[in-house]
C-alpha cells in the first residue's frame, strides 16, 4: 500500500470505476484498499469511552449528521452501490450488512465479509477493521443462542469506532489502545448527478487507511476475507481469482435463471496474494483457519478448487509496511 494524497485518491477513484465498468456484468461489489500517509482527525477523541461503553471515542455530541459513536453506531447503515443495482451497507462500525443483490432487498443479510489487520509476529495483534459489535446484534436474533454461526461475532475488533457521512460518502474512524495503528474506512459509490448509466453500475468502493500511531516502523497484512454468500445449494457454485482479488459465483440454470449472480472483491495495490480456497471443512472450520491465517500475518497465493467440493469462501492479502507517525 503506497502513500497517495487527496489529489491522488480522487484520480484512484475514477480510474477504479473505469476498471470496474469494464466487469461490471460479472461485479456485484469491489473493494479498494489504499494506504495513506498520517494526517490529523484519523484518531478519534479520547475521553468518550467508558466501562460498560466500548464503542465510545470520537466527537459524538448527539447532534443530527453529526459524529456519531458509542450507542448512536448500533444502527447506522449507510447505503452503498448503483442506483438500482443492488446494496451493500456499510455500518457505523465498520461492519458490512444489508447485502442486497437479487434484485430484491435483503436488509437482514450480513454474511461472514470483513476486512482484517494484523502486525506480523504478533498473533495478539490481530483485529477485524471494525469497531465492537453492537450488543442487541448479540442476543435475541436468530442463531445467536448457538453461537451465531455464520457471523463473525467472536472474532476480535478495534476497541473505539466513530462515524461521520457526508454523501456520498461515509467514514468510519477506529482506535485500540492495544494496537499501535489506526484505521479509518471511506465507503462511497458512483453518484454521478445527470449521468444515470455511470450512476447505477454495480459498483462499491471502499477505502481503507492504516496509521502508525506508534514511534517505530510496523510490519503489517491488510486481508480482505469472505464466505461464498451468492452461493444457492452446493452445486455449480464456488470462488475464482480475479485481477487483484476474487470473485465469489453461483451459476443459475435453464429452470432457475435468476439463481446467477456473482460478487468481485478486489483491490487497487499490485502486490495482493489471493487465496482463492478457504478450508474446506464443516462446522466453523473454515473460519477458524481463515482467521488463523490473519493471526500469523500469512499472505500467499492459493487458486481455484479444482476438484471435490466448492470452497466456502476466499481472501486477499496486502502486506506493507508503515513508518512512524
Amino acid at each position: 500500500m503506497s502513500s497517495i494524497s487527496k489529489d491522488d485518491a480522487d484520480l484512484a477513484r475514477r480510474k477504479f470505476l473505469k476498471q470496474s465498468m469494464a466487469t461490471a456484468g460479472v461485479l456485484a461489489a469491489a473493494v479498494s484498499a489504499e494506504g495513506v500517509e498520517a494526517g490529523e482527525g484519523n484518531v478519534p477523541r479520547e475521553g468518550a469511552d467508558s466501562p460498560g461503553r466500548p464503542g465510545g471515542g470520537g466527537q459524538a455530541d448527539g447532534r443530527f449528521n453529526a459524529t456519531y459513536a458509542g450507542d448512536r453506531l448500533n444502527r447506522v447503515a449507510f447505503p452503498l452501490g448503483g442506483l438500482g443495482a443492488g446494496m451493500v451497507c456499510l455500518e457505523g462500525t465498520g461492519a458490512l450488512s444489508h447485502v442486497s443483490l437479487r434484485n430484491k432487498p435483503d436488509v437482514f443479510n450480513e454474511p461472514c465479509v470483513f476486512a482484517a489487520v494484523a502486525i506480523k509476529g504478533r498473533p495478539g495483534l490481530a483485529r477485524v477493521v471494525e469497531g465492537p459489535v453492537p450488543g442487541w446484534k448479540l442476543f435475541g436474533a436468530g442463531g445467536t443462542g448457538n453461537g451465531a454461526a455464520g457471523r463473525t461475532y467472536g472474532l476480535p475488533r478495534f476497541r473505539r469506532a466513530s462515524f461521520t457521512t457526508r454523501f456520498p460518502f461515509a467514514t468510519v474512524s477506529l482506535s485500540d489502545p492495544a494496537l499501535p495503528l489506526s484505521a479509518e474506512i471511506t465507503g462511497w459509490s458512483p453518484f454521478e448527478p445527470g449521468d444515470a448509466d455511470n450512476a447505477s453500475l454495480p459498483v462499491a468502493g471502499l477505502e481503507y487507511r492504516l496509521t502508525n500511531t506508534g514511534a517505530s516502523a510496523v510490519e503489517a497484512v491488510f486481508s480482505f476475507n469472505a464466505k461464498n454468500f451468492m452461493a444457492i445449494g452446493t452445486e455449480n457454485q464456488g470462488v475464482r481469482r480475479a485481477a487483484r482479488g476474487f470473485v465469489l459465483w453461483q451459476a443459475g440454470s435453464a429452470a432457475k435463471p435468476w439463481e446467477e449472480g456473482a460478487f468481485s472483491a478486489a483491490v487497487t495495490d499490485p502486490g495482493v496474494k489471493v487465496n482463492a480456497a478457504w478450508f474446506r471443512g464443516g462446522w466453523w472450520d473454515p473460519l477458524t483457519m481463515a482467521w488463523n491465517d490473519v493471526m500469523a500475518g500469512a499472505a500467499y497465493d492459493r487458486g481455484a478448487v479444482t476438484e471435490g467440493r466448492p470452497a466456502q469462501g476466499g481472501g486477499l492479502f496486502v502486506p506493507l509496511t508503515l513508518g512512524p507517525g
